[in-house]
């Protein structure tokens, strides 16, 4: 049986909005109006704005089979691009490429006996429209709610750059480690951007998670980086007085020695760490340990982790997340 838009719906983390295409079924992380606001600032970052990172269906089935066919079209600086599929956590199958980001990808795989929660995570890298999902006739479909409602602010890294499989970004590890129905709203080259927050989204998240600052050291002369820093957390936190919001400073980056217009690289985990202080709901971690400062650790060698990266990122940011809530910070 092939699975309805409301079936569809019904079994979505991660988006804003779910929209029928002649295509196929479109998921977006961003609203319609901050969609609106890229296409005005930048075409580069547009583009990005209709990756899938963070989108996951998730749901439980009895069905032996399940056909999977997409649309991809790049929606990043890479050009390697996946879908992962899980039975009961146990990899089933990756659909994708290394060499495209583009194109039409189809596959059908095989479940295994009994009831198992599947999982689909949509690539990072790309912008993947759903053309077919399928499950045997009569298959029991049931969605798998999660209790806790997170947005993820940030750039390239939060985007999911370099993970090489999409359930392997600190973001889809850190959604999973949270039980989150979390939407991502990475930007690859992003910085502190104060008009994106023109609404509030609804419902309101429990959690929110923001990691900017890389960029804006590295292009941003100091009053730059103050005042668009400042402004956003204190629009974030007006917007959202009911969440808890973690302030991340920047991870480990190889140049970090080098002098930049915003000073020193240390200097921005300094100012939000003050920013953070003087907001009553938002809390700063110390993103600059969470990678060991190993250049394995990344596939760059030098900003954007690989999948071992991640992990040490994921892990170690979840644990100082339920930590603060632990302590009623």
């Amino acid at each position: 049986m092939e699975l309805t838009l409301e079936q569809i719906r019904r079994i979505t983390h991660g988006a804003a909005r779910i929209v029928q295409e002649a295509d196929g079924v479109r998921f977006c992380r961003f609203t319609a109006r901050q969609e609106e606001i890229y296409r005005e600032v930048s075409a580069d970052f547009y583009r990005k704005s209709f990756a899938t990172a963070g989108i996951l269906l998730e749901f439980v089935t009895d069905s032996q089979t399940l056909g999977l066919e997409v649309a991809m079209q790049k929606a990043s600086s890479r050009s390697f691009a996946f879908h992962d599929i899980y039975a009961d956590r146990c990899l089933v199958g990756r659909l994708g490429s290394r060499d495209t980001a583009s194109g039409l990808f189809g596959e059908r795989y095989r479940l295994g006996a009994g009831t198992k929660t599947v999982q689909i995570y949509f690539p990072w890298s790309a912008a993947s429209v759903l053309r077919r999902l399928e499950l045997d006739d009569g298959a029991l479909l049931a969605p798998v709610p999660r209790p806790n409602r997170m947005l993820l602010f940030g750039d390239s890294i939060t985007q999911g750059y370099d993970a090489l499989y999409p359930s392997h970004s600190y973001a889809a590890l850190l959604a999973d480690a949270m039980n989150a129905d979390a939407r991502n709203k990475g930007i690859g080259g992003e910085k502190f951007f104060p008009a994106l927050l023109e609404e509030a989204e609804a419902p309101a998240p429990d959690y929110i998670t923001v990691a900017y600052g890389t960029n804006d050291w590295s292009s941003r002369s100091a009053e730059e980086l103050e005042r668009n820093l400042r402004e956003f957390y204190a629009r974030l936190s007006a917007l959202y007085p009911a969440s808890r919001i973690f302030a991340v400073t920047p991870i480990w980056r190889r140049n970090e020695n080098e002098e930049k217009p915003a000073g020193r690289f240390a200097h921005v985990g300094e100012l939000i760490e003050q920013t953070a202080a003087g907001l009553p709901n938002v809390t700063a971690i110390r993103g600059y340990w969470l990678v060991p400062h190993d250049p394995s650790l990344f596939a760059d060698e030098r900003l954007h982790p690989n999948d071992a990266g991640f992990a040490y990122h994921a892990e170690r940011l979840a644990a100082s997340i339920r930590a603060l809530l632990a302590a009623g910070r």
